[in-house]
């Protein structure tokens, strides 16, 4: 047990040397031209802003004909600047698809018009096919099921239960074949994913290239291997090299989780990636003792009641490192009480963490009662026993099909970085001399406007009028009078703008009779 909780230290220790800046998921946060803006001329270049470096897997611009055609783009920092060809008058559409820093591909269409819109635009935003995402999920479990299952299970059989039955070693076995067999097919889905082709493109080399290039595939080379490591242990002649063969194995598992994924990319990432180690290797000690215990206490070994009271003393202290490590990655994921029930990330964590408060009620019932009683010899002790742990089998596969579904899910990080770029490109400061203007679109239609002296200070106005036109568009301005909120602040209300694009607008200011402002700027409406 000592040697267990040194490696474990090194294991956190390795995480945290490496831990490096990165962020959870990729967000578009703006573009040049902007989103459904109209310029006279053709722009030549376009510029996609990220909040994180991306890797470029795919760029296709459509014209207004339908047409569409690959082309290429340069990385400088977090944007991607495509070269544009020489284009005639209407609507383009640009779609692209890129993998962010925690190796999920994400994609989008960003359109823009030349002299004037198109009546209909012929790109369609790139979508994951439904078998894709089908198999993606599916093979995720599988993965779990052999690193939870498999890895986990090793552990328990040649560190904690020592003396077991052949059936326990070949239904290990067995997890661990299905996880080095999604695995393999998991790694050519990434691919897949990545490039946005269907279930035919498995058959090229192309998915499989983008697969192993991804920072997915290293996690799952670094898991085969600790699959590969955790099958030595279970046929090691010796007992001490098989445990410290499922240790070093599961220690692997932990170090892969840190590769990839929402998680393991978080920032800060000295604090994600160890927490996100800590959280596999209870989830590893607690699940993978399930199966291997209950084929124990099934067929009536002579040693299953004192294997299970020493895998119950060692889950207690395995349970609060779960709990606490995933109390810290909520944190970090930026998860609160309102995306429990407003996100889809929040909603599997609900869903999960009700099957984990049911497992942790059947554990406190073993703990108290069964266990106890089990250790004795009691023939119907066991007999409950065995069917407690068949429900928390059952439980556990049921929280693997769960967390699974968070391939598809960005955390609520994610979704906030959005909202802030979008929220960012809504808003315009106009500065003069005498005077500036923060200028904001409202839900309700209209503006808010927040008016200050060059020197910062509220300014104090008598009138403010408002004027917006979108002359590439051939819409004429709209005059609106503001209504003072206070000192500074004034609101438009009933203003809406009938097409996305660049707004030009003025604001007067009149200060006194005889003292006025005139503030002009370019306002962004997506």
């Amino acid at each position: 047990m000592l040697r267990f909780v040194t490696k474990l230290a090194l294991v956190i220790i390795g995480c945290t040397v490496l831990a490096g800046p990165c962020l959870a998921h990729a967000t578009l946060v703006g573009s040049e031209p902007t989103e459904g803006s109209i310029t006279a001329t053709p722009p030549g270049k376009m510029r996609l802003s990220f909040n994180e470096p991306v890797t470029l897997l795919a760029l296709k611009l459509f014209t207004p004909d339908g047409r569409g055609a690959e082309i290429t783009a340069t990385t400088e920092g977090s944007d991607l600047v495509a070269e544009l060809p020489a284009a005639g008058d209407g609507t383009y559409a640009l779609s692209w698809r890129v993998a962010s820093a925690d190796g999920h591909p994400i994609g989008g269409t960003t359109t823009f018009s030349i002299g004037h819109a198109s009546q209909r635009s012929a790109a369609i935003n790139p979508s994951r096919s439904p078998a894709v995402a089908c198999l993606i999920w599916l093979a995720r479990v599988g993965i779990y099921i052999g690193w939870i299952g498999g890895i986990g299970g090793a552990f328990f059989l040649t560190v904690i239960a020592r003396q077991r039955p052949l059936l326990a070693d070949r239904t290990i076995l067995a997890l661990i074949v299905v996880g080095a067999a999604a695995s393999v097919v998991s790694l050519g889905l990434q691919g897949l994913d990545e490039l946005g082709s269907g279930l035919a493109g498995l058959a090229g080399s192309a998915s499989w290239t983008a697969g192993l290039q991804s920072r997915y595939g290293g996690t799952l080379g670094l898991g085969g291997a600790a699959l590969v490591v955790a099958v030595c242990s279970l046929y090691s002649p010796k007992r001490l090299m098989a445990a410290g063969l499922a240790t070093a194995a599961l220690l692997m598992v932990a170090v892969a989780l840190t590769l990839s994924g929402h998680t393991g990319t978080a920032a800060p990432a000295y604090v994600a990636r160890p927490a996100l180690a800590l959280h596999g290797i209870a989830a590893a000690l607690w699940g993978g003792s399930l199966l291997p215990l209950l084929i124990i206490v099934a067929t009536r070994q002579d040693n299953a009641g004192r294997v299970a009271l020493r895998l119950s003393a060692l889950l207690l202290p395995t349970v609060a490192v779960l709990a606490l490590s995933g109390i810290t990655l909520a944190f970090v994921q930026g998860v609160g009480t309102a995306t429990f029930i407003g996100t889809d990330y929040g909603r599997l964590l609900a869903s999960k963490l009700l099957l984990i408060l049911v497992m942790l009620g059947l554990g406190a019932l073993n703990r108290r009662i069964l266990v106890p009683e089990a250790a004795t010899g009691s023939s119907l002790q066991l007999r409950n026993l065995g069917r407690v742990l068949a429900m928390d089998v059952c439980l556990l596969l049921a929280v693997l099909a769960v967390v699974a579904g968070w391939r598809f899910t960005p955390p609520p990080r994610s979704i906030a970085a959005a909202e802030a770029a979008l929220h960012h490109r809504q808003m315009l400061h106009i500065h003069t001399d005498r005077g500036m203007a923060m200028i904001q679109p409202v839900d309700q239609g209209g503006l808010d406007i927040r008016l200050t002296s060059a020197q910062g200070r509220a300014l104090v106005a008598q009138d403010v009028q408002v004027s917006v036109a979108n002359p590439a568009a051939g819409l004429e301005p709209m005059q609106r009078p503001a209504t003072r909120v206070a000192d500074g602040h004034w609101r438009v209300h009933g203003l809406t703008f009938p097409v996305s694009g660049t707004w030009t607008l003025k604001i007067e200011v009149l200060i006194s009779d005889f003292d006025s402002l005139l503030l002009e700027g370019a306002l962004t409406v997506p």
